[in-house]
């Protein structure tokens, strides 16, 4: 019995582990801006993507619920809020919920109906996967998932980056319908191993999947830079919506 018991809560144990394992994944990009190759680093408490080209990073803190980009160029570190990402998008919806409807439309904002549809499979690195295809408008998200591949993350802080992360380069009212394009996402399972985005004026740029590592990343490897300046671009946002600007 000790022993029946004893293998149990090894298994236990050993399922929490790869569960909560270290992941790299390598992906290969095309379009302008996200050209040649760029690593993911996904730890249990962060998420960091190396994009040597654009000499741009990005990185979230699933802890703390910030969000990163670190521009080695320009050495500096913008840093936004989870809390006041969604703050700002309260109050800018607020605001545009007064206005007519083809004022909303013409800034970006309206009623954009998003539809999410199944595309089938496709297989990629040996690994099958479900693929999605989400549209907003002219905005159409293509994006092969595998569902055996989890985030070593929580999943309510992953969930949350998910809804959120289409919003958090847009400071203007489109901001706010991108958080439905973030839900849509939200409930789609496992990682993604192919996208494909399409952006009217933007253009369009894909990611595919070339190598996926499992294994301890060092802790370093999610350090920023102590010489960069800091820029708080969420505080300044809920501000600025504050002033009513």
């Amino acid at each position: 019995m000790r022993t029946l018991l004893a293998t149990a809560l090894a298994l236990v144990f050993y399922s929490a582990t790869l569960l909560a394992g270290d992941l790299s994944i390598t992906m290969s990009g095309t379009g302008k801006g996200h050209e040649g190759e760029q690593t993911q680093y996904w730890s249990s408490k962060f998420m960091r993507t190396n994009h040597g080209a654009s000499q741009i990073d990005s990185m979230v803190d699933f802890e703390k619920g910030v969000s990163y980009t670190i521009n080695h160029k320009k050495k500096l570190i913008q840093q936004i809020s989870w809390d006041d990402l969604e703050a700002s998008l309260e109050a800018m919806a607020d605001k545009m919920k007064d206005l007519p409807l083809f004022a909303q439309k013409m800034m970006g904002g309206g009623d954009n109906t998003v539809t999410a549809e199944p595309q089938g499979t496709e297989t990629i690195l040996g690994r099958t996967c479900k693929k999605w295809k989400i549209t907003m408008g002219k905005m159409v998200l293509e994006t092969s998932n595998d569902p055996s591949l989890k985030p070593p993350t929580p999943q309510g802080s992953y969930k949350r980056f998910l809804r959120l992360q289409n919003a958090l380069g847009q400071m203007g009212p489109g901001a706010s319908s991108a958080l439905k394009v973030g839900e849509e996402l939200a409930k789609v399972q496992g990682l993604a191993l192919r996208t494909h985005t399409v952006l009217p004026i933007v253009g369009d740029f894909t990611t595919v999947a070339t190598a996926i590592k499992e294994g301890p990343i060092p802790a370093s490897t999610f350090d920023l830079p102590a010489d960069y300046k800091v820029e708080d671009t969420g505080k300044k946002m809920r501000e600025s919506m504050a002033k009513g600007r």
